[in-house]
């Protein structure tokens, strides 16, 4: 049997020993005192590293939400100064085709107003029970598809495909709902007194200053982080579309859902079929507001200075706990040398309980 090379021998000895000393040392030392250093240590790691994930993962959280309850991976809405998206049934066809492409939820958009007494006229010393709002008309089952639609009912039930009589309205919207109802914004005003079950009044523009209103039962809440969701009123789109006065076969937006590496390049292959006057075509990052982005890059700035602060901060900690450690032990690391312990040996059980 061929003979172990004495470098090995040595470093295997060394290994042992430093290994049998830090468990001797931790198993023997005061428990009051090992709890509180890793009670230390710990608060250390969390101020290293969740502090600033926390900053970042706010921020994205909210981006990964818009494009999952929103826009998808890509979305289309109207350019400016235009009420609807040019020649959009032949974006809908060209995206459908594309074997990529796993979903398209083309949407009617309108704004308009909702009443929430079926009234006009107010109480005396009261504000109208009325607001406005943007009236979305989906087609239910690609929605859901899209976006998961129906997982932000926190209230209710979602519309039937053929619903013609169903609403649902964000609950930012409903004073009982809303987030912000107790803010007293000037301005902000909340449906009062409408819930699940209640009926409200639809009031869209027609031709010539003309009024459309028809009347629909509340048959869910939404709430969601996405603005869009939760400031919103659903129906289906069959029945926005017969309401609308004119360009009924033009929608206001398409989200579709793709592969997200391959969204920049289907935004550039249906640039060539719409153009800019006719649509805006953007991936679902491009489409992020401003001040979202804003926020981003500021969040990932502020996090990495936080970072960096507390990597200083934990190598000092740690040297300061290392260095106390074995300053208050010298009396036992000079006996263990005095013994004929390989230094070596020492400094490892220093690392290994470190």
């Amino acid at each position: 049997m061929p003979e172990i090379p004495s470098f090995n021998k040595g470093f295997w000895n060394t290994a042992r020993v430093g290994w049998f000393l830090a468990v001797e040392q931790v198993r023997r030392s005061s428990r009051g005192t090992t709890a509180l250093i890793i009670f230390i240590m710990v608060l250390t790691f969390l101020n290293l590293v969740v502090v600033s994930g926390l900053l970042i993962g706010l921020i994205s959280g909210s981006v990964s939400a818009y494009r999952e309850g929103y826009s998808g991976e890509m979305i289309i809405t109207t350019a400016t100064g235009r009420d609807y998206i040019e020649h959009s049934q032949d974006l809908v066809a060209f995206l459908t085709a594309d074997p990529k492409v796993r979903v398209v939820s083309a949407r009617y958009a309108v704004g308009g107003t909702i009443l929430g007494t079926l009234n006009q006229n107010p109480g005396k010393n009261e504000r109208p029970n009325q607001i406005a709002i943007y009236v979305t008309g989906v087609d239910v089952n690609k929605e859901e598809r899209t976006t998961g639609f129906s997982r932000f009912i926190i209230k209710g039930s979602n519309l039937n495909p053929d619903e013609t009589d169903g609403i649902l309205i964000g609950a930012n919207m409903i004073r009982k709902y809303s987030s912000f109802a107790d803010a007293n914004i000037p301005g902000l005003d909340f449906l009062r007194d409408v819930d699940v079950g209640s009926r409200v009044r639809v009031m869209l523009a027609g031709n010539d200053g003309e009024k459309i209103t028809k009347d629909y039962f509340v048959r869910g809440i939404l709430k969601s982080k996405v603005d869009q969701v939760s400031t919103r009123a659903f129906i289906t789109a069959d029945e926005l579309k017969r309401l609308l006065p004119t360009n009924k076969d033009e929608y206001q937006e398409i989200a579709v859902r793709t592969d997200p590496a391959y969204a920049p390049t289907l935004v550039a292959r249906a640039k060539t079929i719409a153009g800019p006057s006719e649509a805006r075509i953007q991936t679902s990052d491009e489409s992020i507001p401003s001040f979202l982005r804003d926020i981003e890059s500021t969040m990932v700035v502020l996090g990495n200075a936080l970072s960096s602060i507390a990597l200083v901060v934990a190598t000092i900690t740690v040297f300061i706990v290392i260095y106390i450690n074995a300053v208050t032990k010298r009396k036992y690391i000079g006996i263990m040398k005095g013994i004929g312990i390989d230094p070596g040996a020492i400094q490892l059980s220093y690392v290994l309980q470190a």
